[in-house]
């Protein structure tokens, strides 16, 4: 109804100021034809109906124009609060892990999915299998977006925006909150949580030590993983060659990576 609402008032503005525009020139004319003959309007007098006549029109059309605007921004607010609703928990005003599940669902997509977690990352989830109502709308309306089609339909140019690489460092770190949980303060990811992650995010970006990478740190029983580690693993994963020839312990690498890099040369 409210798209149905604009149409029609931009149409209605767009003849108003034709109409406005064709009796100007109609005076113009007669004006034109008269002066000879007749008396007329002084050229100031009829300045000013014309001016007159064009401020109306004018006046008219930017009413109409905003008029259109607030109809068109009530008619898709209401669509992403209703597109919300569908998922809404029943006690919180947030999308929770039931409603995740429908929702992603409604997409054709698994929760573990990589576009899952590039959506995220787009509506800046604080946390995983949740997306609080603010997130959930400012998301979509960022994205112009009101339904799982149109959402749908964005999923191919989510992932060419990560193949630039700040784009794609953007989504790595965010990754590494994404996955903490905030409910206790939780500042670095236990392993069985950053590998799964890791495998993730690396999807479309392929990394020739991710796999050596996560199978050193299940080996070693690393407990955790902070997000100076997490960070850096990325410039590692792009500037050190896959025979390690050009790393450099007296750098600043985390110390994890120095024992990671003798763990590998002992294996070569």
């Amino acid at each position: 109804m409210g798209h149905g609402a604009s149409k029609e008032s931009g149409h209605s503005g767009e003849v108003a100021s034709a109409n406005g525009r064709h009796s100007i020139l109609s005076l113009r004319r007669k004006s034109h034809k008269k002066r000879a003959t007749t008396t007329s309007l002084p050229d100031t007098s009829r300045e000013e109906v014309i001016f007159v006549s064009t401020a109306r029109n004018s006046k008219s059309a930017s009413v109409t124009d905003k008029m259109s605007a607030l109809l068109g921004t009530s008619s898709k607010q209401e669509l992403l609060e209703k597109y919300f609703n569908q998922y809404k928990d029943e006690h919180e005003d947030a999308i929770l892990a039931e409603g995740m599940e429908k929702f992603c669902t409604h997409l054709g997509v698994d929760p573990t999915e990589y576009v899952v977690l590039l959506l995220a990352w787009k509506f800046e989830a604080s946390q995983m299998c949740r997306f609080s109502h603010e997130e959930f709308v400012n998301g979509c309306q960022k994205m112009k977006v009101y339904d799982a089609k149109s959402l749908r339909s964005r999923f191919p140019e989510m992932k060419e925006e990560v193949v630039a690489q700040e784009q794609f460092k953007s989504l790595y770190r965010f990754t590494f909150t994404f996955g903490l949980d905030q409910s206790t303060g939780q500042r670095s990811l236990p392993v069985d949580m950053a590998i799964p992650l890791w495998e993730l995010v690396f999807e479309q970006h392929k990394t020739p030590f991710l796999t050596d990478w996560c199978k050193f740190l299940q080996e070693t029983n690393v407990k955790g993983i902070s997000r100076d580690t997490w960070n850096l693993f990325l410039p590692f994963s792009i500037t050190i060659n896959s025979d390690y020839s050009n790393y450099d312990e007296s750098e600043a690498w985390p110390s994890l990576f120095d024992d990671f890099v003798d763990y590998q040369k002992q294996r070569l």
